[in-house]
């Protein structure tokens, strides 16, 4: 099934991962292959895990047009939201970039349907079996270079050099494609030396209003840097959400609830939000360097990408470039080298590394970095013909955004040096609010009873079941005291309260910490993250009372919290304990 070093009619195409660029792959191979006169037997590998956050998908023009070019048929109801811009946000200065009319379309359709990736996924599943591929629902183990035995069938020896394996099966291919994202990729078992794009480490998530009404403002947002460990912040409505988009070296779902708490603070989401879900990720950080072996190649942001790439045009012409590049000479190293890398992802694998040095830059350039996006859209680059800009626009380029951001990272350098060093407080911090206590369980028994001994001495008590919905609250209602379990759903409740103490909104809170770890080394981690005060539970109420309000009531209150035989841990005790 083979003539030299080209893919003939019958050779059959792996591709491992059944998300965009795994359906892009198989429809632009198929429409590619006929084009040439060519049959190909092309099987997707669509099996894995999926995205609990579904998230939504921005289409640029070039997007649709691609997807037109692949025989996707685009459902009209896409263009019911636009976008008129993306609003960059850095120290309380903001610039809007504004798009052209129906130029970036958000498709989603969570909570009620799929997210807006699944649904252009699909589209494009649907164009990619309507040509012939065929999608198997089986996760990748490794892909062997394997020859047939010579007395193998001669249906075995002409099915291809490469087997893949999954999930205990072996099939023979000519060519196999990794299509498989930016998260955990299959390294050397996918062949020896593959080195794949960098990657940085991301949380995403989903807010949905508790009205049913929800207000969709018509502009995405960048917040460069709103916290020491985020690098950028994106917020993009969607049909009846917000995603939310947080990224950096060492980004946890804390710090995104962090960020979160302060964009409520701010007015960039409405009041009233509340989290549905939240998981880590990965993106793409720059270009990867070995992205090919003889029949194999590697494509969308598993090859190359970064932060600031809003959109699917990369990802699908690296798609199309690398099924040109298979069906010129793909059993070649040397011509897939030439003909897929240097030649059609050369540009845009330029874009990606200036992309990742511009976030670098734009970290540095602090309060300057909006006015670096607005400077380079007036800056002329040369390269790129096929490369985009970022933020789903066609300008700034990735290049020219990177000489504006490193020039306002050197004035903002050079400008701290002559000023005292402050840290950033905001505009407007709420005041405490006094005799306002929050409780955070996720134990309904624990949170009742800590609920109503407070309660008893007057006091004016919000308790939650989940600890994100205490960002959405601290943010506009602080209270004089949060008391915080170890163990919560999302967020590692001593990580939380490191966050809380450290964030000028509530580093006045006092933080009492609960577990029934009752360990030493739990009880020292709470202190060290700046709790006043480590309780082991079951909570005795008078040590607690004793601790909030510096009394006692005179009547007994057993039925509020069930009395412990051990002694509660508070600052005085624990940080001079020998």
């Amino acid at each position: 099934m083979m003539q030299g070093n080209r893919l003939v009619s019958g050779s059959r195409v792996a591709i491992v991962g059944g998300g965009i660029a795994g359906a892009g792959l198989a429809a632009s191979l198929l429409f590619n292959g006929r084009a040439r006169g060519l049959t190909l037997d092309v099987r997707v590998y669509s099996g894995g895990t999926s995205e609990r956050t579904a998230p939504p998908v921005v289409l640029t023009p070039e997007c649709r047009s691609r997807l037109a070019a692949l025989g996707c048929r685009i459902p009209t109801e896409w263009r019911s939201h636009e976008l008129r811009g993306v609003e960059v946000i850095a120290e309380g200065r903001r610039e809007v970039l504004a798009t052209a009319a129906g130029g970036l379309w958000v498709v989603d359709g969570w909570p009620h349907g799929e997210g807006g990736l699944a649904q252009v996924r699909d589209v494009l599943a649907t164009a990619a079996s309507a040509q012939g591929a065929r999608f198997v629902e089986r996760h990748v183990e490794r892909v062997e270079r394997q020859a047939p035995a010579p007395d193998a069938p001669a249906s075995v020896r002409g099915a291809g050099p490469l087997v893949v394996r999954a999930q205990g099966s072996g099939e023979r291919y000519h060519a196999v494609a990794l299509a498989a994202g930016a998260g955990p990729l299959m390294g050397d078992a996918f062949f020896k030396g593959f080195r794949p794009a960098p990657t940085v480490a991301a949380v995403q998530a989903r807010l949905r209003h508790a009205s049913p009404r929800l207000e969709l403002a018509p502009l995405a947002r960048l917040w460069i840097a709103p916290l020491p460990t985020v690098d950028g912040l994106f917020l993009l409505p969607a049909a009846g959400s917000v995603y939310a988009l947080a990224f950096g070296p060492a980004v946890t779902p804390a710090d995104l609830c962090q960020a979160l708490m302060m964009a409520a603070r701010d007015g960039l989401v409405e009041e009233g939000f509340e989290l549905a879900a939240l998981e880590t990720t990965r993106l793409p950080y720059g270009p990867g360097r070995t992205l090919v072996a003889p029949g194999q190649v590697v494509v969308g942001p598993a090859a190359f990408g970064h932060p600031l790439q809003v959109g699917l045009s990369e990802t699908l012409a690296s798609c199309s470039r690398a099924a040109v590049a298979l069906l010129d000479g793909g059993m070649e190293a040397a011509v897939l080298e030439r003909r897929y890398v240097r030649e059609g992802l050369g540009e845009l694998m330029e874009d990606a590394a200036a992309g990742a040095r511009a976030v670098t830059w734009l970290r540095r350039a602090g309060k300057r970095a909006p006015e670096a996006f607005v400077a380079a859209r007036g800056r002329r680059t040369s390269g790129a013909v096929f490369g985009g800009g970022v933020l789903g626009m066609s300008t700034p380029t990735p290049m020219a955004l990177l000489g504006a951001a490193r020039w306002a990272g050197l004035r903002e350098m050079f400008g701290s040096w002559l000023r005292t060093t402050m840290e950033p407080v905001p505009t407007v911090v709420p005041e405490l609010e006094p005799d306002l206590y929050y409780v955070v369980d996720d134990d309904p028994d624990a949170r009742e009873a800590l609920t109503a001994l407070l309660e008893s001495t007057g006091a004016k008590v919000v308790a939650f079941a989940d600890e994100l919905a205490l960002f959405c609250a601290v943010a506009r209602r602080p209270p004089t005291a949060i008391l915080l379990d170890v163990v919560l759903h999302w967020v590692d409740g001593l990580r939380l309260a490191e966050g809380l103490k450290q964030h000028p909104l509530t580093r006045n809170t006092r933080v009492v910490v609960m577990s029934g770890l009752n360990r030493p080394h739990v009880r020292q981690r709470a202190l060290d993250a700046g709790a006043e005060a480590f309780l082991p539970k079951p909570v005795d109420p008078e040590r607690l009372l004793r601790i909030l309000t510096g009394r006692v009531p005179d009547a007994p209150v057993a039925e509020a919290a069930a009395p412990s035989s051990e002694s509660v841990h508070d600052v005085g005790s624990d940080r001079y304990a020998s």
